[in-house]
């Protein structure tokens, strides 16, 4: 199952990275202010999928001091996102790159949305003989 959150957010007036990563994230409704793990996490993500590798649990346990449980759990909320896949011990950018994963969410997001108007307009059909 997957679930994709996306905010409306304005976009930031300086256009340097962190503001942009800072908005990015809460747009995927992963607020820095509210969890900031959940920022760490995907900054680390970002920085191997830089670096052309993945991230291992272990090294975020270290880094930010807190508990495998607590990374895994945001991994897999990545996962369902569809932001990231797990290859092995390893978890990556969903396309290897930020573009390419929000691309591929973006496709995801459209497939779904076509389904549903599908669903509806045979609904609509049954119900008003449309």
């Amino acid at each position: 199952m997957q679930k994709i959150t996306i905010v409306g957010l304005d976009a930031p007036h300086s256009s340097d990275v962190k503001s942009e990563l800072v908005w990015m994230c809460k747009c995927l409704d992963m607020d820095p202010k509210r969890d900031r793990l959940a920022f760490d996490i995907f900054l680390h993500l970002l920085d191997a999928s830089r670096k052309g590798g993945g991230v291992k649990t272990i090294e975020i346990t270290r880094t930010n001091n807190v508990t495998q449980a607590a990374v895994v759990y945001h991994m897999n909320t990545f996962m369902r996102a569809g932001l990231i896949v797990r290859r092995g011990r390893e978890y990556y950018l969903r396309g290897g790159s930020l573009e390419k994963t929000v691309e591929e969410v973006e496709a995801d997001m459209l497939r779904r949305m076509r389904l549903l108007r599908a669903m509806a307009g045979r609904i609509d059909e049954t119900l008003f003989g449309r």
